[in-house]
């Protein structure tokens, strides 16, 4: 039996697409003791894949070229040499782009598909929620009342991020770039405005709709998006920083003109990774789930098929950008 993987082939120089990646095949893995066998039926795909093509940083080890690429995928267990899984379990594994893999027993997470379609445990219920979970609760300390301006609201972690606002008695506004976007946002996650910055300039759009100024904002994008919105922070307000996809493609990164409000403002800035609090994790997860079987918490996948699509889809999500959460059907 053949393991179908995706590798990289080349360090990418801006855009990353479906020429820096190859498909090969492998022998299917054994596990050892202590270890399971697992059939990936979806891999994540997340902006942060693209930083791994890069070197290593302090964010990543990266992803060597001629390496398979690394993605949290759920898959179901084949074979099990644990006394903690069983074959026909589905599970939250760390697998990245391939049809097989091995992974030691307590590197996995259980998953109930029967609480929501298996690719939103690579959204809502998985890294990109829990993202959003620590990133509005943890550094954003929301209060009701208060107004959160949220940067690529319509992807898993600006949804997430706003509805948990909005749970919390807060105004939320999003920024997004099509109509179709900024109707899903205010409309079937009601948030109270949203900004289409394909239309509007972001600043009107803050100073229509924010005339107070800004208590949070919560940032995805980076660059100009983020020194703009700096021009409407209040005082003693929060920055998170949570991502910066409008940076990752470029060779020389924005240069921020209006860092000095932060001062002004006597607001503070935090920058996280999800990572780094693995530990926490279980509780945001229980919530999480908590408020999915509730209803209270919506959520949209993208869904491409075939592993070989996976380099496709990693591009779409720095061109289209599709509403919701991307993931491909293995």
């Amino acid at each position: 039996m053949q393991n179908k993987q995706v590798i990289l082939v080349k360090k990418p120089e801006g855009l990353i697409d479906e020429s820096h990646f190859s498909v090969v095949f492998t022998d299917v893995p054994s596990p050892k003791e202590g270890e399971v066998l697992i059939k990936n039926h979806y891999v994540s795909i997340d902006p942060y894949l693209r930083l791994l093509s890069e070197e290593p940083t302090t964010f990543s080890r990266g992803v060597k070229v001629g390496s398979r690429m690394e993605s949290w995928s759920v898959g179901e267990v084949i074979e099990s040499k644990s006394h903690s899984f069983e074959p026909g379990q589905y599970v939250l594994c760390y697998l990245g782009w391939q049809q097989y893999g091995v992974c030691e027993g307590r590197d996995l997470r259980k998953i109930d598909p029967s609480l929501a379609p298996l690719p939103a445990f690579l959204g809502v219920l998985g890294m990109p929620g829990i993202t959003a979970y620590f990133g509005i609760f943890r550094y954003g300390k929301p209060q009701a009342g208060q107004t959160v301006l949220i940067s690529a609201a319509s992807g898993t972690v600006g949804m997430t991020a706003g509805q948990l606002a909005k749970m919390h008695s807060c105004k939320v506004i999003g920024i997004a770039e099509t109509d179709e976007k900024c109707q899903y946002l205010v409309e079937e996650l009601h948030f109270d405005h949203a900004i289409n910055v394909s239309r509007i300039k972001l600043e009107e759009g803050i100073k229509a709709y924010a005339p107070e100024g800004l208590d949070l904002y919560y940032d995805n994008v980076g660059g100009e998006t983020l020194d703009t919105a700096l021009l409407f922070l209040r005082k003693n307000s929060r920055v998170v920083i949570c991502g910066m996809i409008s940076q990752y493609n470029l060779k020389t990164p924005y240069a921020l003109k209006n860092f000095e409000r932060l001062h002004s403002a006597r607001a503070t800035l935090k920058g996280f990774i999800v990572a780094d609090l693995m530990s926490d994790w279980p509780d945001a997860i229980s919530k999480l789930e908590k408020w999915v079987k509730e209803k209270k918490l919506k959520h949209k996948e993208n869904i491409f098929h075939g592993l070989e699509s996976a380099p496709k889809a990693l591009n779409s999500i720095f061109t289209k950008a599709p509403i919701g959460k991307t993931v491909v059907e293995v």
